[in-house]
């Protein structure tokens, strides 16, 4: 089929020719590509190789990255499993312990010298092991205001009650306690003399009697006169009070003689 020139010159009115490029508005920067991420982690990458040399140039080196901060060590031995069951263990065995001692408790605890001493002084030294220091010890117990080893130092209940009554109180605590609320100077009080004139040489059953009006009490009451003597298979002699006599209030007038 033949084209005539007309119908080449004439224009394609479909597709017609493409105008020039539009104008940016002036002011308006372009338009910048975002860069992905992996664009992004090269480009940091980049800054920090840059940063290190620059840091040899300088002869200083940028800090490295700090990690995550530890916790203290006592924090982490406080947070452990194990330290918690170990505090669980322990609150759990004292309270055994004390639910022992308070329901069952020791059956010989509140008994007097000679019915517990027997078999536990043959091994263990817990009295005085001298006349003048069993009575020395009674008396720093009441200076002391120490309970109950001040009553146990009598070697039965009977003895206790002979004690207790010769200061009228209802028993041996309650005298201890009446007597040290009249102590002045504690330590003075508990460090009684003994003169060298004081006989303390055992009598043929074994005792001695030692007598508070003989000795030189400083700053408290007088507590009478003691007859004490060695507790039976005992390690090392240990003296119990095995009586306990009353005395006069004041004691009688003597003379001043020397102490040791």
């Amino acid at each position: 089929m033949m084209v005539t020139m007309a119908d080449q010159e004439q224009p394609d009115r479909d597709n017609p020719p493409a105008g020039p490029p539009a104008i940016r508005p002036p002011g308006q920067p372009p338009a910048v590509p975002m860069p992905d991420d992996e664009q992004w982690r090269q480009f940091q990458e980049f800054q920090r190789f840059q940063e290190f040399q620059r840091g040899q140039a300088d002869g200083t080196l940028p800090p490295p990255p700090s990690g995550p901060r530890r916790r203290p060590l006592w924090l982490r031995v406080l947070l452990a499993k194990w330290f918690r069951r170990l505090i669980y263990l322990l609150v759990v065995l004292l309270a055994l312990s004390w639910a022992y001692q308070h329901y069952l408790g020791n059956p010989d605890e509140d008994l007097p010298a000679s019915q517990t001493g027997g078999g536990k002084t043959t091994r263990t030294v817990l009295f005085a092991t001298s006349a003048k220091e069993a009575v020395r010890a009674f008396y720093d117990n009441v200076a002391q205001e120490v309970l109950p080893d001040a009553c146990t130092r009598f070697e039965t209940k009977e003895v206790e009650d002979q004690f207790a009554r010769h200061f009228n109180a209802p028993d041996c605590e309650t005298a201890v306690k009446r007597l040290h609320a009249e102590v002045g100077r504690a330590n003075d009080y508990a460090e009684p003399r003994f003169p060298l004139s004081m006989d303390l040489t055992p009598r043929t059953d074994g005792t001695v009697v030692i007598s508070s009006c003989e000795m030189e009490v400083y700053d408290g009451p007088r507590l009478g006169r003691f007859i004490v003597k060695v507790i039976p298979g005992s390690r090392g002699d240990q003296w119990t009070i095995a009586r306990h006599d009353d005395e006069p209030t004041p004691c009688p007038a003597k003379a001043v003689q020397p102490t040791g």
